[in-house]
């Protein structure tokens, strides 16, 4: 991983967490944070284009369902918890008759109230996680539970290494941009761009 691709995913990180600080840097209990008030959940759906998979006339329930029950779902750091809250809101929530998955929106939002820990399940970041573990970039991942684990192979690998290392030596920029809740944002930015998003 060479420099100006850790750079590239280091800005646009950079300016990611600044629209969202008050979210990311939320330091109280998971249902305080500002990410569940009803308009700053509204520009996470419409900024995310997440909207489009909760059901009309629903957002503001599933709003309070996700704000109640993240705290707990969020505290299995393997992502199982995480696909069992989606399939548990899946068909009182989402759109299609209940039939489509809520997964981009539970793991978003999970990775905006715990960003140290979770990611989200981004179609361009799992083709980018496929590139880096050097497999199909097509090959599916069977739950968020498989894909974070995946995520977290890279993390640990070279590339993961590269990025804790770049950080390490950058004098400007936050304290935050050397922690792991910022830098696995790199992380997830540079897998996306490997995916072949356009940022």
């Amino acid at each position: 991983m060479d420099y100006n691709a850790i750079l590239a995913a280091t800005c646009l990180a950079r300016k990611n967490w600044s629209d969202w600080q008050d979210v990311f840097e939320h330091s109280g209990p998971i249902t305080t944070n500002p990410l569940f008030a009803e308009r700053r959940f509204g520009e996470f759906c419409r900024d995310y284009s997440v909207g489009r998979t909760i059901r009309k006339g629903t957002r503001d329930d599933f709003r309070e369902v996700l704000r109640k029950e993240l705290p707990v779902a969020t505290k299995d750091d393997t992502g199982r918890a995480l696909d069992k809250l989606e399939s548990r809101l899946r068909e009182r929530f989402s759109t299609g008759n209940g039939e489509r998955r809520l997964i981009s929106v539970v793991s978003k939002t999970s990775a905006f109230v715990r960003p140290e820990r979770f990611v989200a399940w981004d179609r361009f970041a799992k083709q980018g996680a496929n590139i880096a573990l050097g497999r199909g970039q097509s090959l599916q991942f069977h739950d968020y539970a498989e894909y974070l684990a995946a995520f977290d192979r890279i993390w640990n690998d070279e590339r993961g290494e590269a990025i804790r290392e770049y950080a390490a030596k950058q004098r400007r920029g936050s304290g935050v941009e050397r922690e792991p809740r910022f830098l696995r944002r790199v992380l997830d930015v540079h897998l996306m761009i490997l995916g072949g998003r356009q940022l």
